[in-house]
């Protein structure tokens, strides 16, 4: 059926793009970076089994610790004391408890890492790398802390080498820095587990049946579940948060 104009002269055919007032869509290349992504994070996704838990943490007691130490460590030590080794720490602690999270799945058969080599994920302009701090069970917050100042530099740099983008058997990402309260990250392959720390947020909790304002963490673990079940997952994550918990305005790094 023709379109009619006002004066009942049959108007020209306009595409459907014309009409709706579209400009054609654009196609980009993909950087090598984006297509290592693609590939690695399609393979995750496409093998692994993936499920996840969120616990909620109280950490006042660590904001207060770590508000009252950042100028003195910043002037002590060179770099930044943030939130993020704080939870490498617990982390890696808690794989001793756990260690079948510090796993990958081979062959039909679990791999138990001996050593803690901690990827930690640091968002680029064009993509996403991994560093890997290794023995980072064997470091302290303060060590964990100058390990993280020192990939993430090197990351931002472009100086990167393929050694310290390999071996990492457990993977830690601060995606609270976006604003996060809650995600399920992928896998990073071949890995059992990956575990987000989002951001810490004030709000109002039920501490001994009154309601208080407590500085809150959700941590996030997604996991292999050939390797892992929930309960297994569970008591890791209870592990780091029993470990977050802990920390007092007091307390030794």
């Amino acid at each position: 059926e023709k379109n009619l104009s006002a004066s009942g002269i049959a108007a020209p055919a306009v595409s459907s793009a014309e009409s709706a007032g579209t400009r054609p869509d654009e196609r980009i290349t993909p950087s090598p970076m984006r297509r290592t992504i693609a590939h690695r994070l399609a393979q995750s996704a496409r093998e692994i089994p993936h499920a996840w838990l969120l616990l909620e943490v109280d950490v006042t007691q660590l904001v207060r610790l770590r508000e009252a130490l950042k100028q003195r460590f910043r002037d002590a030590e060179g770099v930044e004391l943030t939130y993020l080794p704080f939870v490498m720490k617990a982390a890696v602690d808690s794989l001793r408890d756990v260690p079948v999270v510090n796993a990958s799945w081979q062959n039909d058969q679990i791999i138990l890492k001996r050593e803690v080599n901690l990827g930690v994920a640091v968002a680029l302009d064009d993509g996403l790398v991994v560093p890997v701090i290794r023995g980072a069970d064997q470091k302290s917050v303060v060590g964990l802390a100058h390990g993280l100042a020192d990939i993430v530099s090197r990351a931002r740099a472009g100086k990167l080498t393929l050694a310290d983008v390999d071996g990492g058997t457990f993977t830690v990402n601060n995606t609270g820095a976006f604003g996060s309260v809650a995600s399920q990250p992928i896998i990073n392959y071949p890995q059992a587990a990956i575990m987000n720390m989002e951001a810490i947020v004030k709000r109002p909790v039920v501490v001994d049946d009154a309601i208080a304002i407590r500085s809150m963490l959700n941590v996030c673990l997604s996991f292999d579940h050939r390797i892992l079940d929930g309960a297994t997952a569970g008591r890791f994550l209870q592990g780091v948060k029993r470990r977050l918990e802990a920390w007092r305005p007091d307390s030794a790094l």
